[in-house]
């Protein structure tokens, strides 16, 4: 097994700088690698999962995966120590043939992509499945490109009613190819490709046979792209016409109340059938975490900063710090990254990972983003705590103190057996609170 992933991956069990911090800890430091088996913690429950963004921005020709035949082949290599490590669910990249990393998608049908061949993306599905984990399937419905000229669909073909009439195939007079002639776009404009029209049957067919084709794949989860470009009511009747384990939406904003609402209108079907609500990535807790590990605002985390910390939306919060849009990995178009120093990563992932929310942990963050190993090896920790613990989606938080500055902290009770700080700020728990895990950038305890 090439050792991109696994040079400093520790054994299974809460991991601690004391041995005698708990009875269920383990020390293994910079331990070799064995696999320990599928996780004791997999529990086919959404609530106590943890989830990991497998790719990057062009991670399909990163030199950083050199030496495999395509990223498919790199993150298969890899399944086995993020099992070890209690991962859950991996989001994969969009699997249709399409534009480099597969945004713009041609043939929604055709399973060879840049990523891998349909053969590759199979053997990786079947992998994860026998660890217990779930494939996330990237779903690009918003917008497609076509094959030859800007509209000519196939694979599936659809005709001119699959475009909205307002997209740019019809009001630009550059485009060449079939002319739009389907309902005005129902949400956000995409100019990059042709928005599609949700309201066309044709699309709606298409659509569903592609979320079949991706379930017999070897997928049961899904992540919408782009959800802003169509009303939620769709992905409440896609979501219905198959059964999945989890699906989420990417709904950009940083409104924690737009994204409950976005969430509450994905409960029903077109024909208005109630079916269960999608989750959303929480953009507001990664905003929020931003200013108070990166600016050292830690008071922004006591009031309600996120959509998680909505009563009864923890379970539809993905909350995280950083993706393949926002990471600026790779390209030059992006202003959101939340922090490039291995501190303030460690400090952002202690929160997510022990506050409630389903914590998603960024691939690439994890494999490359500290070459001396130390942020992978936290987030081990973290994970093996937060499974130990029982911290889960709905977890309660009491927030203890907050002290703002260079020399400042969070610090929370979570549920009634764990004590969490973050930040640099020295704090000191009463007795009762016994040391789980210490780093220089937070600070865990046990009652």
């Amino acid at each position: 097994m090439k050792n991109y992933a696994l040079a400093y991956i520790v054994l299974f069990g809460l991991l601690s700088c004391s041995k005698e911090a708990s009875p269920n800890v383990e020390v293994e430091e910079d331990a070799v690698f064995v696999d320990q088996g599928t996780s004791l913690y997999a529990d086919n429950n959404t609530l106590n999962d943890v989830l990991f963004q497998a790719f990057w921005w062009d991670s399909f020709n990163d030199p950083k995966i050199g030496g495999y035949a395509s990223f498919y082949a790199f993150l298969e290599d890899q399944i086995v120590a993020l099992s070890n490590a209690h991962i859950d669910g991996i989001w994969m990249p969009p699997s249709s043939e399409g534009e480099g990393m597969g945004y713009h998608p041609r043939k929604l049908f055709d399973f060879n992509s840049q990523h891998g061949n349909k053969n590759e993306l199979v053997s990786l599905l079947a992998l994860m499945k026998s660890r217990k984990m779930h494939g996330m399937a990237d779903l690009v419905i918003n917008h497609r490109v076509g094959t030859d000229t800007w509209n000519d669909f196939t694979e599936p073909a659809w005709s001119c009613d699959a475009i909205c009439m307002d997209d740019e195939g019809f009001t630009n007079p550059n485009a060449f190819g079939l002319v739009p002639c389907g309902d005005f776009d129902e949400g956000e404009g995409w100019g990059g490709a042709r928005d599609l029209n949700h309201k066309s049957e044709e699309v709606q067919l298409g659509i569903k046979a592609y979320l079949a084709q991706l379930k017999a794949l070897g997928f049961d989860s899904w992540r919408y792209d782009f959800v802003k470009g169509f009303p939620a009511k769709y992905v409440g009747e896609y979501n219905a016409s198959t059964p999945y384990y989890l699906s989420v939406g990417e709904y950009w904003d940083g409104n924690p109340n737009a994204l409950r609402s976005w969430i509450d209108k994905t409960s029903e079907t077109l024909s208005e059938n109630d079916t269960p609500k999608a989750a959303a990535f929480d953009f507001s807790i990664k905003y929020k975490l931003a200013e108070a590990v990166v600016q050292k605002k830690y008071s922004v985390l006591q009031a309600n900063p996120s959509l998680a910390a909505i009563a009864g939306y923890g379970e539809k919060s993905i909350t995280f710090l950083d993706n393949h849009d926002t990471g600026c990995i790779n390209r030059n178009d992006c202003d959101n990254v939340f922090s490039k120093n291995t501190s303030e990563l460690i400090q952002g992932y202690a929160y997510l990972l022990t506050h409630p929310g389903i914590p998603m942990v960024w691939g690439y963050h994890y494999f490359f983003s500290d070459s001396f190993g130390s942020l992978q090896k936290e987030i081990n920790a973290l994970i093996a705590i937060r499974k130990a613990f029982g911290v889960n989606a709905n977890s309660k938080v009491v927030v203890v103190e907050a002290k703002d500055g260079a020399s400042g902290y969070y610090v929370a009770q979570i549920d009634e057996n764990l004590l969490v700080k973050i930040g640099s700020g020295a704090y000191v728990p009463d007795s009762q609170w016994k040391e789980t895990r210490k780093a220089l950038a937070y600070a865990v305890w046990e009652k």
